[in-house]
C-alpha cells in the first residue's frame, strides 16, 4: 500500500464499531514512511462527540490481522477533552513487519469517561443560585463563578467556600477557598473564586463547590473591613477598621501580631474595644517597634472577647 492507498481489498470485513456517544464518521488505512525509511500501518478515524456534553476522553483499540485472521497487533490510542459536537482525528500506528503483512483491521472503543457534571451544594442557610466556569475575552479561564443567597434569618459573619477543581477525565487538580463577610438574611451576591497558581487554567474542565463553614453575627459581631501597615522610620504604623455587624453593642479585643520572616510573632498589640453600637465602624491607629536585628515581614488580625479582670 502506497501512502494514503485505502486497502479496498477487504473493505467488506471491515468492522469498526460507533459507540453512542461517539460517532465514526470515516476511517481508512495506508502506509505510511518516515525519514529513516520504516515503515508503518496507519488507521486513521474521523469521530464526533454527538452528546450534550463534554467527553473527558475516549480510548480507541486496533486489532491488525493477517489474511488468515490472526492477530498480529494490538493498538491503543486515546482523544481528550471533545467537546458537544466536537471533531477530532484518531491515528493508530502499528509498525510494519514484512513478514506479517497486514490485511485487515478491527477498531472499537474500549473506554470513554465522561467530564464530571459541575455540582455546588448549599445549605440550610445558604443557597447556589447559579455556577459556571468564567472565561476572559481571549478565552483565558478567569475563575468559577457562583452565585450565593442567604437563605437563613440571620446574618452571616463569614462564609468559607471550598472548589475542588477537577481535568476532563475527574482527576482532582487542587483546591481552592474563597472567603465572603457580612451576608445579610435575604441577600444574594455574585463570587469568583480563583484557581490556585499551581493549577494551569486550561486543564480546569469541572468543580465542585460546597460550604466549608458558616459563622453567624451573634458569634462573631465585629469584624476587620480594613487593614494597612507601613513603615515610619523604624516603627510600624497599622491603621485598622472595625465594624460592628451584629444587631447588638459588642465588647471585644482587636489583637495586633506583628510576625518576622521566619513566620514567628514578635510583637502583640491588643486594642480593648467596648460598647460599640451595631452597624457602626471604628478606626484604630497603632504603632509597634522591633527589636533591634528583628524585621516585620507582616501583621495579622484577631478579633477576641474582651475579658474584663478583676482587681
Amino acid at each position: 500500500m502506497d501512502k494514503k492507498e485505502q486497502d479496498n481489498s477487504k473493505k467488506n470485513e471491515q468492522i469498526v464499531p460507533e459507540e453512542n456517544k461517539i460517532a465514526i464518521l470515516g476511517h481508512n488505512i495506508f502506509k505510511e514512511n518516515d525519514k529513516s525509511g520504516d515503515s508503518s500501518i496507519v488507521i486513521e478515524l474521523k469521530i464526533k462527540n454527538v452528546i450534550d456534553k463534554t467527553v473527558g476522553s475516549v480510548v480507541f483499540e486496533a486489532e491488525f490481522s493477517d489474511k488468515d485472521g490472526n492477530v498480529v497487533d494490538v493498538v491503543e490510542q486515546k482523544a481528550s477533552s471533545i467537546s458537544p459536537n466536537g471533531e477530532h482525528t484518531v491515528r493508530l500506528v502499528h509498525k510494519e513487519d514484512v513478514n506479517k503483512p497486514v490485511v485487515n483491521y478491527n477498531v472499537k472503543v474500549r473506554d470513554i469517561v465522561m467530564v464530571p457534571d459541575p455540582v455546588a451544594t448549599g445549605n440550610d442557610m445558604i443557597l447556589m443560585t447559579k455556577h459556571n466556569l468564567k472565561y476572559m475575552d481571549n478565552a483565558m479561564l478567569e475563575g468559577v463563578e457562583c452565585g450565593i443567597k442567604n437563605i437563613s434569618d440571620k446574618i452571616i459573619a463569614t462564609l468559607i467556600i471550598e472548589c475542588t477543581l477537577f481535568n476532563s477525565e475527574g482527576n482532582v487538580l487542587g483546591t481552592a477557598q474563597h472567603k465572603e463577610t457580612d451576608l445579610l438574611p435575604g441577600k444574594s451576591r455574585g463570587v469568583m473564586i480563583q484557581p490556585p497558581l499551581t493549577v494551569p487554567g486550561f486543564m480546569i474542565q469541572s468543580y465542585n463547590i460546597r460550604v466549608l463553614r458558616v459563622v453567624t453575627a451573634d458569634i462573631e459581631k465585629v469584624q476587620v473591613i480594613k487593614s494597612e501597615m507601613r513603615t515610619v522610620g523604624d516603627e510600624k504604623e497599622v491603621t485598622l477598621t472595625c465594624k460592628n455587624i451584629s444587631m447588638e453593642k459588642a465588647d471585644v479585643a482587636v489583637i495586633t501580631k506583628f510576625v518576622n520572616d521566619n513566620g514567628e510573632t514578635i510583637g502583640t498589640k491588643v486594642i480593648p474595644v467596648k460598647d460599640m453600637e451595631p452597624n457602626t465602624n471604628r478606626q484604630f491607629k497603632l504603632v509597634f517597634k522591633p527589636l533591634s536585628g528583628d524585621s516585620v515581614k507582616k501583621h495579622e488580625i484577631i478579633i477576641g472577647d474582651l475579658v474584663e479582670q478583676s482587681v
